[in-house]
């Protein structure tokens, strides 16, 4: 019986080095013949399929800086290697109802012994289009820390990094080094919520993060984004989001009806296909369920009515 999956990696070079400087020499050196090992859950896999062969394999486990996760005045600062069971029980997100997105998007990744090894950064760099910390970050405002050894360190949205499933514009010469979220301008809160066909161990069907702001008073929402994911070949950002739920106040009447138009401007945004796990007008109709009820979510964190 053919099971499609090889038993053993194919052979390649392995290095391990302590510090970024000579991660950065590897890269440069070997350029698109070598791959950045982080938590492994897709490399690996894709490397025993055959969809991989890189001639190098560069770990970063040894590089402390990339495990770091810090709240300043500023924002908060992560790592790429900091793992899915970090992200989700750290009382830096949790605690915090403007972040508590990414928190749950961290806790809805695959299984416990997945979680405990696939990292924030191997999610945004595989691009899959069902990534579920992705879309927690974009709605945050999320920016990239790219560095690499002849161009130095630059910076990039993560807004348009992914460019199609399993396409980004990391070069094959960059490593991933921060991700940085600015500090909430008011009081904020953020959601993430997704359907799958079983509990744990799923590919998303259909998700949704939503961020929002209210005023200084807290009484007013001042800035709302939302962000779809398994319904296009990217993430989705919804436009309109911000045109329908700006200038609601929290707990009137008028709130529920800008939640409804949220949730139809995210039904007609979302690009989904037919496939073997659910066909497109579910995928449509679920958006804008999903959409309504991460708002809603997020505001009622924002207001400080939520956990």
């Amino acid at each position: 019986m053919t099971l499609g999956l090889k038993m053993l990696l194919p052979r390649f070079d392995f290095a391990s080095p302590a510090t970024l400087e000579p991660t950065l020499e590897l890269l440069a050196e070997a350029g698109s013949e070598a791959r950045l090992l982080a938590g492994g859950t897709d490399l690996l896999v894709k490397m025993k399929r055959g969809e991989l062969a890189p001639r190098l394999v560069v770990s970063l486990a040894r590089i402390p800086e990339l495990a770091r996760l810090a709240v300043s005045d500023s924002g908060l600062t992560l790592g790429p290697l900091c793992t899915m069971t970090e992200l989700a029980t750290s009382p830096l997100l949790t605690g915090m109802p403007a972040w508590a997105g990414l928190a749950e998007g961290a806790a809805s990744v695959g299984g416990p012994i997945i979680r405990n090894r696939a990292t924030v950064g191997g999610n945004i760099a595989n691009a899959r289009p069902c990534a579920d910390t992705v879309p927690p970050l974009m709605t945050l405002g999320a920016r990239l820390l790219l560095e690499s050894r002849d161009r130095g360190l630059r910076t990039a949205t993560l807004d348009g990094f992914i460019t199609g499933p399993g396409q980004t514009a990391l070069r094959s010469d960059e490593v991933l080094t921060g991700i940085e979220l600015p500090a909430a301008a008011g009081p904020s809160g953020s959601s993430y919520l997704k359907i799958t066909r079983r509990g744990s161990m799923e590919v998303t069907l259909v998700g949704c993060a939503a961020s929002v702001t209210l005023d200084a008073d807290g009484a007013t929402v001042k800035s709302a984004r939302a962000v779809l994911t398994s319904v296009a070949a990217v993430p989705l950002p919804v436009p309109d989001v911000q045109k329908a739920l700006a200038g609601c106040a929290v707990g009137e009447p008028a709130l529920e009806q800008a939640l409804q138009e949220a949730a139809e401007a995210a039904r007609c945004t979302a690009r989904p296909i037919d496939d073997h796990r659910a066909p497109a007008f579910y995928r449509s109709e679920m958006a804008a369920v999903t959409a309504r009820r991460a708002l809603r979510a997020a505001v009622e964190r924002a207001a400080g009515r939520a956990s």
